[in-house]
């Protein structure tokens, strides 16, 4: 996923300058470098929310006892209806997060990519 620093022709450029030169590829190459960058930052968000949703899936499946002395696993305010309801919400979470990842990097692929 590199940036375009030079007037490199990607689909989306194509599609803007109609394969123009001069003035035209100067403003389709800054277009689409603003709209790979806007591209890549959703892709980063989307993998943040997955890895802090996984920090937080790991942090529940913790369930060691606090203390090398203690019989009891988990907390002592323990609660499985909760830690069932916020497993699976972090589940299809992480389903959903899979598919917006897979789609937002296709559409990356897509229009960034050099046009051969």
């Amino acid at each position: 996923m590199g940036f375009n620093t030079e007037l490199q022709m990607n689909k989306f450029t194509e599609l803007i300058s109609n394969n123009g030169e001069g003035t035209l590829m100067k403003r389709a190459s800054i277009l689409a470098e603003s709209a790979e960058l806007a591209q890549n930052s959703l892709i980063n968000k989307l993998k943040a929310t997955k890895a802090q949703l996984e920090l937080e899936l790991d942090k529940l499946t913790d369930l060691a006892p606090e203390t090398t002395d203690s019989l009891r696993p988990g907390s002592k305010n323990w609660n499985p209806e909760q830690w069932v309801k916020r497993m699976q919400e972090i589940n299809e979470d992480l389903y959903n997060l899979n598919i917006q990842i897979e789609i937002a990097q296709k559409t990356y692929n897509t229009y960034f990519t050099n046009v051969d």
